[in-house]
């Protein structure tokens, strides 16, 4: 069956906080006030959602469900979870027990959840920088403290520094640690030898994991997702897994996400929390959207992956040929594009002002994704390739002009 990826969809008048006036990026102007004037038609390619519509078997379930006309409290159930069970092994090789699986309304709430309730105020807690900006908002919010651990890029490859990291680890203040795999933003899928030794640091220092691999089911062809709790032997007493539908079938409006913790006693603690914070239960039309999006969803989403996969060929390609001020990293996971921008020879506030108001394209700026981030663009690229091609057509054509 073929799926259509190619047609330019208007999301003017949908509320999209990707488009919308009242959305502002981090340290930019919302769209209102930096599309001022007279130009090209916008392109926003920051937030990360796709420009893409859902899965036929999504939306088709989401249809029937509203048709049947009565939307009344629902919960998670045990057909769910083994909806859930089922994707995870047949995509990613991990076999874990339903009875592991609750569920939130977004992995950023549930790492709300998190801090809120198994982190003391004042804790350190351990990001691999660049990191996606929202997790320096929550922890801030919970009076924790940033401790990093910057990847370092070494020949165009984000390597972890585990001397860096063990030494956070062993700090008495560090309690936590937030990881991101697939990484958001620097593209890396990070192997079994790697998370293993992750694994190992974060036991000896009695490190609490939130492992979130929202991104998970987007990889790139000849990298693979190396879920984290399968080097830990699955049953790891100090780790909560979060991953879901959102990102991979472009459902994140519909806040619904899953939460996997194997150890039965935080598993109970996680859903006390959520009971005394008033969350149960889940948006019914969410749910028949996801439960068709797991059992039917298989090659809508290998079908994405090989189109977004030739994005970033396409994308790479025109900037080697015609845009090298540009240096795209390869990507491994996620369809977010992290770009070296340091060849332009411009400061990030004036690359991010030129192509706001000359090239009319809205990206994520670097510094927003803290240390490690500065010369840096996030763009993503879940979008028709018309879009892709007339982006770079914008950008070559901004830095050749004359100022």
């Amino acid at each position: 069956m073929g799926f259509d990826f190619d047609s330019v969809i208007d999301r003017s008048g949908t509320w999209a906080a990707k488009w919308d006036h009242t959305m502002a990026a981090h340290g930019q102007p919302a769209p209102a006030e930096a599309f001022v004037g007279e130009g090209p038609d916008p392109i926003s390619m920051s937030v990360a959602d796709m420009e893409f519509a859902a899965p036929p078997c999504v939306t088709e379930a989401m249809a029937a469900r509203l048709r049947h006309g009565i939307f009344g409290y629902t919960t998670p159930s045990t057909d769910y979870r083994e909806a859930v069970a089922d994707w995870q092994m047949a995509r990613h090789d991990w076999k874990i027990d339903p009875a592991w699986v609750s569920t939130h309304h977004g992995v950023v709430p549930t790492l709300y959840m998190i801090l809120r309730n198994f982190v003391a105020e004042g804790s350190g807690v351990l990001l691999q920088t660049p990191a996606f900006p929202p997790f320096f908002d929550a922890i801030s919010a919970h009076d924790c403290n940033v401790v990093t651990n910057e990847l370092n890029a070494i020949d165009g490859r984000y390597e972890i520094d585990f001397d860096s990291f063990e030494q956070a680890c062993a700090r008495p203040d560090v309690t936590f640690f937030i990881l991101c795999n697939p990484h958001n933003p620097v593209g890396r899928c990070f192997t079994a030898e790697e998370l293993t030794r992750m694994a190992e640091i974060c036991a000896r220092h009695d490190i609490l994991v939130f492992a979130d691999e929202i991104h998970g089911d987007l990889i790139m062809p000849g990298n693979r997702l190396v879920p984290f709790l399968t080097v830990c032997d699955g049953t790891s007493p100090r780790v909560i897994t979060a991953n879901g539908l959102s990102k991979t079938m472009n459902l994140a409006g519909l806040h619904l996400s899953n939460v996997v913790i194997p150890d039965t006693a935080l598993l109970e603690a996680f859903n006390a929390a959520s009971g005394m914070a008033g969350e149960w239960g889940l948006n019914p039309v969410s749910k028949a959207g996801f439960m068709a999006g797991f059992r039917e969803g298989g090659p809508w989403l290998d079908a994405l992956i090989t189109y977004v996969h030739d994005n970033m060929a396409l994308f790479r390609k025109t900037c080697a040929e015609r845009i090298p001020e540009l240096s795209p990293i390869a990507i491994e996971g996620t369809y977010l594009q992290w770009v070296d921008t340091s060849g332009t020879g411009l400061d990030e506030e004036t690359f991010i002002h030129r192509l706001l108001t000359r090239a009319r394209i809205r990206v994520e700026a670097g510094s927003a994704f803290g240390v490690g981030g500065e010369g840096f663009i996030r763009i993503n690229l879940a979008c028709p390739r018309s879009v892709v091609t007339e982006a770079l057509d914008r950008i070559e054509r901004m830095l050749r002009a004359n100022d």
